[in-house]
């Protein structure tokens, strides 16, 4: 009876029992991990810029417009409106299954530029987007090579980045260092969304 108490502990005091505890409880955890990861992280998290090399020569891909879009992107980031890869800007209980905005609500706009002054830069973050997915309002080609050509090393990896017009319009519409001064004013507080290749117009406080 008290050689049976004794074999667990006995058996315990060899390594290669205790390596096979450890294999296995790793694996197991491997499996658990890897299993709760998302299969598609490219557009769970509407501020994430997938940064990945591309040619000089700007491989762009001018399909947005011209597909037919089953499911959509959208940016995920307003409190109250979202707008989607094919520049319909709508809120969020008018978003469908698919995640594009329902065209037929009664608040859904397409390719709107409410807001938005000659200078394209917009009061609205998700209007600026809309906008810039205008076809004849941004000549997607010409403008992302003269903003590259122009940027500094960073904002040249990122916009080098983008895949298509809404990658483009979703990052260039974000507020960035061109519209503020002073690194902590806004050059105009209204109109800071910009998807032109000019900063906003700079207001003089009264």
């Amino acid at each position: 009876m008290r050689g049976w108490r004794m074999f667990p502990l006995r058996v315990l005091r060899k390594r290669w029992f205790l390596g096979v505890i450890f294999l296995f409880s790793l694996f197991y955890f491997l499996d658990r991990t890897l299993y709760q990861i998302p299969q598609d992280l490219n557009y769970q998290i509407s501020d994430t810029v997938r940064i990945e090399p591309t040619k000089v020569g700007l491989q762009i891909r001018m399909e947005t417009h011209n597909r037919n879009v089953t499911t959509c992107r959208n940016s995920r980031q307003g409190r109250s409106l979202i707008v989607d890869e094919k520049g319909f800007v709508c809120q969020w209980h008018d978003v469908l299954p698919s995640g594009c905005c329902d065209p037929s609500a009664m608040n859904t706009r397409h390719y709107t530029c409410r807001g938005c002054s000659s200078n394209h830069c917009c009061a609205i973050y998700e209007h600026c987007v809309s906008c810039c997915l205008h076809p004849d309002k941004v000549q997607y080609e010409g403008v992302l090579r003269d903003f590259i050509a122009k940027a500094g090393n960073t904002f040249r990896l990122l916009f080098q980045a983008t895949e298509d017009h809404y990658d483009f319009c979703l990052l260039k519409c974000r507020t960035s260092s061109e519209s503020v001064q002073h690194e902590n004013t806004y050059r105009d507080p209204i109109a800071k969304h910009c998807y032109g290749d000019k900063p906003p117009d700079l207001m003089i406080a009264t």
